[in-house]
């Protein structure tokens, strides 16, 4: 095997960015060259091979002590990766050193290899490069103003990297994100900040001093070689222990907030629902009803209805139903409109399909046995809805019901103060991600007392008052006569102005369907709002 070095012309590009090349040695950078070979299917292709005399600059990418992946830079700044290669990060064995997880130090997370080696030749040695550089900004787009969460592409996209070391980035305290000072960096530094939370990363701010010849004219330093280059090491050092926190939630001055627009909200697909609900990405709504009365399959006809009209998969916590063939069954009807029995097997087949490519379950274990699990801790839950954001795209989790997590209560915590902690936990998913989720729950034995049962109250809910007061949405569903097909549903709270308004409609439930209807006999006029 050729040996690996770092060839002349390299040494020199090092030294004139003011990295030592020994640094960048010891981190096995070397030189190579192109070189045509072929492969098993006796199809060329180009490879790069060891050669001090080359002009390719290789940055080895390993893995737990392993090669994993090449990133090679030839002049005229063109990048490209060994085909086929992991994408990591740059120096991710650093990752599992003990003093990023215990918080003693940050992890630097930089645009591009030189950077990284910059800061680490100054002394900061737990600095990461991304693979990929920054994504493109469009002229005259804001680089900071970011669309909605596109997960489903995370796990083979541009951001692969961050799925590929989930774990182990849930495990750091803190990120110094020091990405380039322009457009693609900027929004570079945003994607990361919104997945690995506002909460944990910091930001740093390069000299103002214009200093870096551009065309006829000079202009600040915008990545940490720059401030090497024209200012020093200690510069850099300092850039980097000036680290701020990303603000703190909950205390801005009027200028740091953005000028959001209105939220976006969707249609049920239930006109007279719609007068009060009016949904929308990353809320969080709670259902309650009395078992039997209708929640769930409410719930089923709106997941339904949203994949059919936005495109939205749900993942679903439903242990007290299992899939198959129950929770499939009911899906089934929902989307064919119609009891399955009569169709053919090949329409229940694509209908099947659908299902499949919609909706993603978490559950301990597919044949349904949920309670053999010791697992089902609301925060085990969370954690599968976040690979299902990052592996399907989900856009919608459901938990029905509530009380079926295994609820793991501190020693010494009220119910009361958990509800009030777990909700903390699925507010943090939902904005982070920009998921609606919708939690059902069942009323306290109040409701039913004595064999006889009322219209249920936000109050009653099982287990804490909580469920209201957090609510973005909150419902009531009720059937005051079993022996008729229909059901109130009461929209008891509208946090937003915009998202609906309070009242209550009686649907009609087509049992042979699963879905909810208008009833025939309502006008306009029966619409009741508090």
């Amino acid at each position: 095997m050729t040996t690996r070095v770092l060839g002349t012309m390299h040494e020199r590009w090092f030294e004139q960015r003011g990295i030592s090349p020994e640094t960048a040695t010891r981190y096995e950078v070397y030189t190579g060259k192109c070189v045509k070979a072929v492969d098993a299917k006796g199809q060329e292709r180009t490879d790069v091979v060891p050669d001090a005399n080359g002009n390719v600059l290789v940055f080895p990418l390993f893995d737990r002590g392993v090669q994993v992946n090449e990133k090679y830079r030839a002049p005229g700044k063109r990048f490209w990766q060994r085909s086929g290669g992991r994408k990591t990060f740059w120096n991710a064995d650093v990752l599992d050193d003990p003093a990023l997880a215990d918080g003693r130090h940050a992890l630097i997370i930089t645009e591009g290899e030189p950077d990284a080696l910059t800061a680490i030749d100054c002394g900061f040695p737990f600095t990461v490069s991304v693979p990929d550089g920054a994504p493109p900004v469009k002229e005259g787009e804001d680089p900071e103003a970011l669309g909605p969460l596109d997960m489903q592409q995370d796990g083979a996209g541009k951001f692969e990297f961050l799925w590929n070391n989930r774990d182990r980035l849930k495990r750091i305290k803190r990120f110094i994100i020091a990405t380039d000072n322009d457009g693609p960096g900027k929004r570079l530094a945003a994607e990361l900040v919104r997945r690995l939370l506002p909460s944990c990363c910091l930001f740093i701010t390069y000299p103002n001093e214009a200093v870096v010849p551009d065309r006829a004219a000079k202009r600040p330093c915008k990545d940490l070689n720059e401030v090497r280059v024209h200012f020093g090491p200690e510069a850099v050092a300092s850039v980097l222990n000036a680290a701020k926190p990303y603000p703190v939630k909950g205390l801005y001055r009027l200028f740091e907030f953005p000028d959001l627009p209105p939220i976006t909200t969707v249609s049920t697909g239930l006109w007279t629902l719609d007068r009060h609900l009016r949904p929308f990405l990353g809320e969080l709504m709670f259902v309650l009803g009395i078992p039997s009365h209708g929640k769930s399959a409410l719930v089923a006809h709106l997941l339904v209805n949203w994949a059919e009209v936005y495109g939205w998969r749900a993942a679903v916590f439903s242990p007290e139903e299992p899939v198959v063939p129950h929770f499939r069954d009911k899906l089934r009807r929902v989307r064919l409109r119609r009891a399955p029995y009569d169709l053919d097997r090949a329409m229940i087949a694509r209908t099947d399909e659908w299902i499949n490519e919609t909706f993603c379950f978490i559950c301990a274990d597919p044949s349904g046995r949920q309670d053999d699990s010791d697992e089902l801790t609301l925060e085990w839950i969370i954690d599968r809805a976040q690979d299902a954001v990052l592996r399907d795209g989900v856009r919608v989790l459901v938990i029905d019901p509530w009380n079926e997590c295994e609820h793991a209560r501190l020693r010494g915590e009220s119910t009361t103060e958990y509800t009030a902690r777990a909700i903390r936990m699925l507010n943090r998913f939902r904005h982070q991600y920009d998921v609606m989720v919708i939690v059902l729950i069942h009323p306290t034995k109040e409701v039913g007392k004595e064999g006889k049962s009322r219209p249920p109250t936000p109050y009653d809910a099982d287990g804490s008052a909580a469920f209201y007061n957090k609510a973005d949405h909150f419902l009531t569903i009720y059937r005051a006569d079993e022996t008729r097909d229909e059901a109130i549903v009461r929209v008891a709270k509208v946090k937003f102005e915009g998202t609906g308004e309070k009242g209550k409609v009686t649907l009609s439930f087509d049992r042979s369907s699963g879905r909810f209807d208008v009833l025939n006999h309502v006008a306009a006029d029966r619409l009741e709002v508090e």
